[in-house]
Order: structure tokens, then sequence, then C-alpha cells
């Protein structure tokens, strides 16, 4: 990190030194610092660098932890489900436990996902207190409330998703003791926090990569499909916990408004589809990304943007030698599954997802605009080395960062997401035949039509893929298209699917055999047991320091 020593102070001076519970109440070390600090268009611009800066790092106010999407958040939502399973004899104790269901109240990635996102909004409270006091121009000052109210509703959705009620915090003058608030009321400052963003921000933001409008849209679209889908299956319903409870949405106005606002961007905000998929998920291809992701994790040590890097090789990169190929640790793997029943073979996703190690060989190098990439062997479910490859490090030995960390930007929002999104409330609202246009809009990227000969054509792809139960077909599309981008947890709870996703799946000794899958049935176990576990707990040092803080069904509380 090229960030200085003298801004690291500075920042952790001028921005609030919270979270919650133990991290709320605390204050800056000097208030006279902080009134001084929030005068000039620089250091306004410095707090929303910092606001920002919460989304990826692996480091926030001296707290370690990598819960941000630096790895953790992915970890917390792609972790133990129909896509993602623990490599056998993994015994890691920040990124062990999540993906078999294993996880406790007093699970140390919890403990930091908790603390990141409070601190994540903290931040964002202490500058939207003070900007009116800044003195820059008005038009500049309304975009960085725009932005930081962005980033605020965006740290509340994660946090609604992964834990449900939690306390809603506006300003910087908090309680500690304060009790959470209801899902409902999380999802109402989610929403209003979104559409204020979404009313007052730009089409784009003038720093590649910060919050615009239709970053602002895309999470609204996000929110209302999440409320409206949970409603629909009863999520929940079942622990009787009052707190967590989606009885107040109305999912046929929320999905009503989610197709006019996906709309909306699909029409006028100029995204795309951009033209090579696996573009969107290398280190040096930032300018493809930008086409099509409508918000990313900047990975860059430039301060205007950010200050941290991407940590992919845990288990987002192919297996291999980091040092010499930029291979990862394959902590996680690719269920059985997702080879052998989600893809056709023929359909290029596949190949590019699901692999198998990276090899320092000539002959499986490419050159992506002129920047030396090695490739993965093609995967083999039944070998050691079968793994996830869909992100790529470029060769180490060009790299000027530790080689274990990622430059590249990791994409949160993808156009395709909207599309799909799309799809669901045109479903919903009574248009199958356009959601299914949508379906196809995804599909023909990687098709004949756009790739040439090498690939199927649409058609093939929309028979072959096609499910009775439309809910079903886009699911599956969903997996295809967004697997491993921090997606399917979430997308099976709402849909009601957590439980027979993971009871559905193999050991991996049958017909089709699979290395990993022998961990399945510990995972299958320890959901049985365990239906709660829809929701993270509140992580216990929290609720011991406040008592007011219920726990979530299931988990010790005292």
């Amino acid at each position: 990190m090229k960030t200085s020593y003298l801004y690291y102070i500075l920042l952790s001076i001028t921005i609030f030194f919270g979270g919650c519970g133990k991290f709320l109440d605390t204050t800056p070390y000097s208030n006279t610092v902080v009134d001084n600090f929030y005068k000039t268009a620089s250091d306004a611009e410095l707090a929303l660098t910092g606001c920002y800066n919460t989304v990826v790092a692996a480091v926030a106010q001296g707290e370690w932890g990598r819960a941000s999407f630096n790895s953790g958040m992915q970890t917390l939502l792609d972790g133990g489900t129909d896509e993602t399973i623990m490599r056998d004899g993994l015994a890691d104790p920040l990124f062990g436990a999540i993906p078999t269901a294993a996880f406790t109240e007093q699970h140390e990635l919890l403990k930091f996902s908790w603390s990141f996102l409070f601190k994540g909004i903290n931040r964002v409270n202490y500058l939207l207190d003070h900007i009116d006091g800044v003195d820059m121009t008005e038009a500049r000052k309304e975009e960085i409330k725009g932005e930081a109210r962005f980033l605020r509703g965006f740290f509340y959705y994660y946090a609604g998703i992964l834990y449900g009620g939690a306390p809603v915090y506006t300003t910087s003058v908090q309680d500690p003791m304060a009790p959470r608030n209801s899902l409902q009321e999380v999802f109402m400052q989610v929403l209003d926090d979104l559409q204020y963003a979404y009313d007052v921000l730009p089409h784009r933001a003038t720093i590649p990569g910060r919050a615009n409008k239709w970053s602002a849209a895309g999470f609204l679209v996000k929110s209302y499909n999440y409320l409206a889908s949970s409603k629909m299956n009863d999520v929940g319903k079942n622990l009787n916990f009052e707190l967590n409870s989606f009885d107040w949405v109305n999912s046929t106005d929320l999905y009503t408004k989610s197709k006019v606002v996906s709309q909306d961007i699909i029409d006028n905000s100029a995204y795309k589809l951009t033209q090579h998929y696996d573009y969107l998920f290398r280190e040096t291809t930032e300018s493809a990304q930008y086409e099509e992701c409508l918000f990313t994790g900047e990975s860059t040590s430039a301060q205007v943007s950010s200050n941290d890097y991407g940590a992919w090789l845990f288990y987002l990169i192919p297996v291999g030698a980091t040092n010499i190929t930029g291979g990862g640790y394959g902590y996680y793997r690719p269920t059985a599954e997702m080879y052998y029943n989600l893809y056709d073979a023929n359909d290029p996703r596949r190949a590019h997802n699901l692999g198998g190690m990276l090899v320092d060989r000539e002959n499986a190098v490419e050159f992506i605009d002129g920047v030396k990439y090695f490739m993965p062997l093609p995967a083999t479910p039944e070998d050691e080395n079968y793994c996830i490859t869909k992100f790529r490090y470029k060769d180490p030995s060009i790299k000027n960062i530790n080689v274990a960390l990622s430059e590249g930007n990791y994409p949160i929002l993808r156009f395709a997401d909207i599309l799909l999104l799309n799809a669901e409330a045109a479903y919903f609202t009574g248009d199958e035949a356009a959601a299914r246009s949508r379906l196809t809009e995804v599909r023909r990227r990687i098709a004949r039509e756009n790739i040439g000969n090498t690939a199927p054509q649409v058609s093939y792809l929309d028979s072959r893929y096609r499910r009775s139960n439309f809910v079903t077909e886009l699911l599956e599309e969903r997996s295809r298209e967004l697997c491993f981008e921090a997606q399917r947890r979430t997308d099976l709870i709402r849909f009601g699917r957590m439980e027979s996703a993971i009871a559905g799946l193999s050991d991996g000794k049958g017909e089709n055999k699979s290395r990993w899958n022998v961990i399945v049935p510990i995972m299958q176990e320890n959901w049985d047991k365990a239906p709660y576990k829809i929701w993270f707990p509140i992580p216990i040092n929290d609720v011991l320091l406040n008592h007011n803080l219920v726990q979530n069904p299931g988990y010790q509380s005292r």
C-alpha cells in the first residue's frame, strides 16, 4: 500500500473511530481536530475517500479482519452454497467454518463483519454531520451527500441481508446501548438513502468507480427484489422472530417499482454487457469493467479512489504457485453440480469459471491487451485440482505490489445482474415473455452470435436451459452468470431454497464423481440441525457489551 503514514494517522483522527457495541461508544481522539478538519473541499473529499475505503479495506481503524469486499464479504455470501464448498481439511480460523455452516456467534469473521459495516456507517454519518459547514461549491456538496447516503444505504443493505434487524444510526451522535431496529426499519433507511442518491447523483462520477445515479438505482432494485421475494417465500416465518419479519412487505408494489427502476437503468444508464465476459474478472481489464459495472470495489493505492487492494487468492483465482503463476490457495472449491448439472458443456462460462490449477508452461499462457496471464488446466471435478477459476491474477513477475493481492476491481453490481433482476420483476408483474427475453439477452453475450462459431447459438442455450418453473430457470441463470460474485446465498435464501439446495448436493462418490463434494454431508447435517442459519448471529462480544442487542434465534445470547 502506497498510502503514507501521515495520511493514515490523519484519516484515523478525523474519521469517527466506531463500529457497534464497543465500537460505538468511542469519540474522535480530539474534537478540536475534527472541528478544524471539516473546513475545506479537500477535507471533505478526504473524508469521503475514507468512507469508500471501507468497501474493500483489509484493515479499518487499526482492526484487521478482511471483512469487507477485500475477501470476507465474498466468503459470507458465497461460502457453503450449491456453488461453493470448503476444501476438505481446511482449518483456517477466519474462513474455515462459514462454508460448512459450522459458524457460531463467536466466529471471528462475523465479529469483523459487524464491526466493518458499522465503521463504514459511522464514517458516512460523521461526513454528513459536517458537510454543510465545509467551504466548497454547493453542487459538489450535494454530490458528496448523495455519495455518502448511497454508501450508508449500501452498508445497511448488507447488514440487513446478513443479520436482519440492526441499530439504525443517521447521525454521529449515537447511543452505544441502542437496541436493534427491526428489519423493516433497516430497509426503510436503505430505501430512503438510495432513493436520495438516485435523485441527486449524476450519471457518472468524476472519479471512475465511485457511486453514481445508476449505482443507487441498481441497489434500489436489489433491495426491492430481495424484500419482495423474501415476503413471497415466507423467509424466516417458521422462526417466529418479529424483529426479522417480512410481514410488512407488499411484494406486488415492490416488484412494480423494481421493474420501473431497472427499466430506467436499461434504457438510460448507457451501461451494457461488455463484449468479453472474462474481461470482467481480470486484474488489468478495468475499462471493460467500467462498461458493465455500476459499482465496483476499487483496488488501488490512489488516495482519490480508495487505499487498499483486494485479496482474491483465498479462493476466487485458480490454484497454483502465487509467486510463479499468480495462483491462489483454493480454500473453497466449486461443487460437482456446477460442472455436471448447471452448465451445458459448450457454454463458454463453464470453461472460464470452473477449471484446474495453473501450471508454468509456455503453451499455457495468454495475453490480454498485452498483459501475460497463465491459463488454468481444464476442469476435472474428480481431481484434487478442481477449483474456481473465474478471477485471474496477471503474471506475478510484472506486478508492482505484493503478489498475493490484486490491483483489479471487484465487480459488486453488474449490468447483467440488472437484466436478471428486471426479468424477475417482469415475471412477477405478469410478463413472462419479457422476462424470458432478458435471459436471452444475458446468454447472447457468450453465444455464437457474439463470439463466433466456437460457441453455441443463443437459441440452443435458451432451449437447453429452459425450465417449466421460471424461478428455477432464473436462479440457475443467475448462478451461471454471477457465480462467486457474492450473490448465491442471498438468492437461495430469499427464494426459500437454501436448505433444499444443500440437501440436493451429492457426496461426490456416485456417477458424477467429485473430489471436494466429500464435505457435503457435514454441510447437510449442520443445515438440518439449524435452519435458523439463514441469518448470521450478532457477534457475542457485542451482545455481551450491549445487553439491549437481542440475539438472532438459535444462537447463544449471553
